[in-house]
C-alpha cells in the first residue's frame, strides 16, 4: 500500500503576502509560485556593489528623465499562483510608471532587473529567476557576481554575455533608449 501525500500547503496570493510581517532578523521575503522564500541579510560587499550600481543608474536615468531606479521593490511577475520578487536594483521606464502603483507591488517585470549573487545563492535558483523576469517582460537582467568580478547581461530570446572588470556596460546593456550610459566594471568592483 502506497502512502498518500498530505494536503498541499496553502499557497499565498500577492495580497496575502503583502500582509506578512518583516522577517525578525532582517533580510527580505519573496513569493515564488505562492510559496514564501526567505533571504538572509547580505554582507558588505553585496551592499557596496548594489549602492554603486544604484548611483550610476540613477544619475543617468534622472539626467535623461527615463523613469525610476529602485532597490528591493516588489514586482509581481505571475498570478495564480502569484510570484512577487524584489530585485536588488531595478530600472522601470517612464512608460511603465504610468500604470505602477505607488504603495503596492508593481505588476509585471522591471525594464532592467539586477540581482547580485551572494555566496549561498544556487545557480539553478538564479537561472530560474532570470527566466521569470524575462518571461514577465524584462528587457534586461543583470546577474552580478562580485567574487568573480563579472556581470552577465541576459536579453530576451536567450542571448547572454558576461563582462569582466576590463569591460564597460553601455546603454544597450541597460535597455536605456538613449546612448551615453557607461559603467566601467573596474570601478564597480574596486575594493
Amino acid at each position: 500500500m502506497s502512502a498518500q501525500p498530505g494536503p498541499a500547503p496553502d499557497l499565498l496570493t500577492a495580497d496575502e503576502f503583502w500582509q506578512l510581517p518583516d522577517p525578525p532578523h532582517g533580510g527580505r521575503l519573496e513569493l515564488v509560485e505562492g510559496r514564501v522564500i526567505e533571504h538572509m541579510p547580505v554582507g558588505r560587499r553585496h551592499g557596496r556593489v548594489a549602492a554603486r550600481i544604484v548611483a550610476e543608474l540613477h544619475a543617468f536615468v534622472a539626467r535623461h528623465a527615463l523613469g525610476e531606479v529602485h532597490t528591493e521593490v516588489g514586482y509581481r511577475l505571475a498570478r495564480a499562483p502569484d510570484t512577487v520578487v524584489a530585485p536588488d536594483v531595478a530600472f522601470l521606464d517612464r512608460d511603465r510608471l504610468r500604470d505602477a502603483a505607488q504603495d503596492r507591488y508593481v505588476d509585471g517585470a522591471p525594464t532592467l532587473a539586477v540581482e547580485i549573487m551572494s555566496p549561498e545563492d544556487r545557480e539553478a535558483d538564479v537561472a530560474r529567476k532570470i527566466q521569470l523576469y524575462l518571461d514577465a517582460g524584462a528587457s534586461r537582467v543583470w546577474i552580478v557576481r562580485p567574487r568573480n568580478r563579472t556581470i552577465t547581461v541576459h536579453r530576451p530570446g536567450g542571448d547572454a554575455h558576461t563582462y569582466t572588470e576590463r569591460d564597460t556596460l553601455t546603454s544597450e546593456d541597460a535597455a536605456f533608449p538613449v546612448p551615453g550610459f557607461e559603467l566601467p566594471l573596474a570601478a564597480l568592483f574596486d575594493d
